[in-house]
Order: structure tokens, then C-alpha cells, then sequence
């Protein structure tokens, strides 16, 4: 492949996710996702919902900061919400008293999975016509390129 080419091809790979980040990221398509789970919430709270999510146990709240490279104030707003609506326990942390944990409840990990699953059927619909060997490479592929 010519150096011309490559440089084409990288462009066209640029764009491509310049355009999926902006289609992802998009307020109607959240909105479409949370409409079709009947949940409200919105997307930093899914952000702090999806961290907690993959976790056995809780996080102190600078680990949730962490993850999503944010300010521990912001996470602390957010979790505070997250509590009122039943969706996130907090718990001082047994190793630091000025520390606190969140965990997912039942209720939240329940809306959480709604939401997953809304999100789930979206981009089954939007691959429906991929023949299922473009699917499973597309798969790989993204998957080796976020590794």
C-alpha cells in the first residue's frame, strides 16, 4: 500500500469515528435509549451507573472519578442524585472515615440493564442487514482496535 493510500485510508478512519463519537454522544440517541428502557436519567448518571456496573463490590468515589475522568465534587453531585432516586448506596469507607463507597442496589442495577438492553436491540436493528461474517469481523475489529 502507497504511503497516498495509507494516508487515505487513515483519513477515512478519522472521519468515520469522528462521526461515531458524535453520533454516540448525541442527546437524541440517549434520550431514544432511555425513552425505549422507560428510565430517566441522564448521561453522566448512566456514566456513573456503567462504572459501578462492572464492579462485585463498591468504589470509593475518587475510583469512579477515576475511571471517568472527572473531579471528585462532580462525582459526589451526581452520586448524591443517584441516591435519592434509590439507584446508588453510599457508605462511609471502613478504611477512611472521610471517604465514601457507592454500590449499585438492586433498583439500579436493574434500570441499568433496561437501559443495556434498549441500547442492545438499537444496534441489533442497525446491523440487522450485515451479513453475519461482516458482523462477527466488525466485532473483532473493534474489539482489537479498543485493546
Amino acid at each position: 500500500m502507497s504511503a497516498e493510500s495509507d494516508d487515505r485510508c487513515i483519513a477515512s478512519i478519522e472521519t468515520a469515528l469522528y462521526a461515531l463519537a458524535r453520533r454516540l454522544k448525541q442527546a437524541r440517541l440517549h434520550d431514544h435509549f432511555t425513552r425505549e428502557a422507560g428510565v430517566d436519567i441522564d448521561q453522566a448518571g448512566l456514566a456513573v451507573l456503567y462504572v459501578l456496573n462492572g464492579e462485585e463490590s463498591s468504589l470509593r468515589v475518587t475510583e469512579v472519578a477515576g475511571r471517568l475522568g472527572i473531579d471528585t465534587p462532580a462525582v459526589t453531585r451526581k452520586a448524591q442524585q443517584l441516591e435519592r432516586l434509590g439507584l446508588v448506596s453510599r457508605a462511609r469507607d471502613a478504611d477512611d472515615a472521610r471517604a465514601s463507597r457507592l454500590q449499585l442496589t438492586a433498583e439500579g442495577r436493574a434500570l441499568f440493564e433496561r437501559f443495556l438492553l434498549a441500547r442492545h436491540r438499537w444496534l441489533t436493528a442497525m446491523l440487522a442487514d450485515w451479513p453475519a461474517a461482516e458482523r462477527r469481523e466488525f466485532a473483532r475489529l473493534i474489539g482489537q482496535f479498543t485493546e
